[in-house]
């Protein structure tokens, strides 16, 4: 990557939280520094991580801002902290399990640039096998707890009118830039003076959920939202569908998805809605922490198969 100059400010701002995830970590720099972006600095906000991710980057990549933190603090405390340290014109949040493809960070920035009301700004995020991760889309609905993203639901009945209103896969079709109401935070492009017109994100999110409190704000302001499809990025998704999720990871979500319906779109907890979205949610952590435990269940019993076969002698 080249940085810039010392006497001049940055284009871009790449704002990276890690925590335990060195090989993502090393993976996502190499991207970041094969897009041939002049001026870019790379901020690595890392949450006392004990795999070698401070030391990996101290080592290989003198020129990064590292931020070390002597705890966990979360992802919105990280960003925050990576938003404050920020010198460039435009910031790039992204995930350390993202990688850029060619041409993304320029298809981004230079998007931004010749379309000033537009606030936020999204590539098409793609998993590791190369379909379509579909980040960009509008705000859910309740239905969208049944069929949501990941939901087993919309996995059986993929074509089902509320998972594609809400993951706008219409839209998505085409190869135009498209407006979207919500984009993800493993890869989001902004003016670094819209912190400023919005705020900081939200430190009450631990995690999940912050990126789309963030963008309902942005919203709210008047700015609009776009996903450019010609720019990809790959997400290789760490919480995809057929790993067991934790019980802190399935906790976290839900408490995100609270948090957001109380505070932007009811009237905090004297709002009886909100009341029954906690049992409604509650429901929904506990099929996932049953879900959980049997894919575990699974996997171990197909381990331990394997072990049998490969220790039987052979003929």
């Amino acid at each position: 990557m080249t940085m810039a100059p010392p006497e001049t400010a940055p284009r871009v701002s790449i704002v990276l939280v890690t925590w335990n995830c060195v090989d993502d970590l090393r993976r996502c720099l190499t991207a970041i520094a094969a897009s041939n972006v002049d001026d870019v600095e790379v901020i690595v906000v890392d949450n006392a991580s004990v795999d070698g991710t401070r030391e990996h980057v101290l080592r290989a990549y003198p020129d990064v801002h590292l931020i070390e933190n002597d705890r966990n603090l979360g992802h919105s405390k990280g960003v925050n902290q990576g938003l404050r340290a920020a010198e460039g014109d435009y910031v790039l949040v992204l995930d350390a399990d993202a990688e850029l493809m060619p041409g993304a960070l320029h298809s981004l920035t230079e998007f931004l640039s010749s379309h000033p009301d537009v606030g936020i700004v999204a590539p098409q995020m793609l998993n590791t096998d190369g379909s379509a991760q579909h980040t960009s889309r509008a705000f859910p609905s309740a239905i969208n707890g049944l069929f949501g993203r990941h939901s087993a639901l919309t996995r059986l009945f993929p074509n089902n009118p509320w998972a594609r209103r809400y993951l706008m896969t219409e839209a998505a079709q085409g190869d135009s830039p498209y407006p979207v109401e919500q984009v993800s935070a493993a890869c989001m492009m902004f003016p670094r003076s819209l912190v400023a017109e919005v705020g900081l994100w939200d430190e009450g999110y631990f995690a999940y959920w912050v990126d789309t409190a963030w963008c309902w704000h942005v919203g709210r302001q008047g700015r609009s939202i776009f996903c450019v499809p010609a720019a990809r990025v790959i997400h290789h998704e760490n919480n995809r569908p057929g790993r067991p999720r934790s019980l802190l990871r399935i906790w976290l979500f839900h408490a995100g998805a609270l948090r957001f319906y109380r505070t932007t779109r009811r009237f905090g907890w004297l709002d009886p809605r909100v009341w029954i979205a906690l049992v409604g949610l509650s429901i929904r952590a506990g099929i996932q922490l049953i879900e959980s435990w049997l894919l575990r269940l699974h996997m171990a019993r197909s381990r331990r198969a394997s072990a049998t076969t490969d220790s039987t002698p052979q003929c």
